[in-house]
């Protein structure tokens, strides 16, 4: 055993042992607290780029795509007015935001990859006029529908 081992294991005791001790115990559950916080946010992050890939995906079926087309454009979306589509679609692809509102006001999502992935849909679903003339029409028989779709509008129109 080499010499400083031999004097350090001499000059320990019992009171300065314990010590070291409980100060490698503190530093252990401090570096466990930080790698845990440190995990829990990169398990958060993965989860939230899932559900993003998810709403892509639905958002980007060929129904929901193509009216998203329709509404950038600003062509006629539904039947009655010279569109394509049945209000039940309409309503699909409305569900499709109200969703994801929820998901978003429930923070399972980040703000980042809301804004960066569907901020520009949803902010041109709210502005054409085909949309909120059909909102008014059916809030008639229920004033909720499709609520949160238009309050996550409202929050990402005054972020811009």
């Amino acid at each position: 055993m080499p010499k400083f081992i031999k004097k350090f294991i001499k000059h320990i005791d019992w009171k300065n042992f314990k010590r070291f001790f409980i100060i490698l115990q503190c530093g252990s559950i401090i570096f466990g607290v930080i790698f845990s916080v440190i995990q829990l946010r990169d398990v958060r992050n993965m989860q939230s780029a899932e559900l993003m890939l998810t709403f892509n995906e639905y958002l980007g079926s060929e129904t929901n795509f193509k009216i998203i087309t329709l509404i950038e454009n600003n062509q006629p979306i539904l039947i009655e007015n010279g569109g394509k589509f049945s209000s039940a679609e309409l309503d699909n692809y409305l569900s499709t935001l109200e969703l994801l509102s929820n998901v978003y006001f429930n923070r399972l999502i980040t703000d980042d990859m809301l804004y960066n992935a569907f901020d520009y849909t949803i902010i041109k679903t709210y502005q054409n006029k085909e949309i909120t003339d059909y909102l008014k029409k059916i809030r008639q028989e229920d004033p909720m529908f499709f609520m949160g779709f238009e309050s996550l509008a409202i929050s990402l129109s005054m972020v811009e």
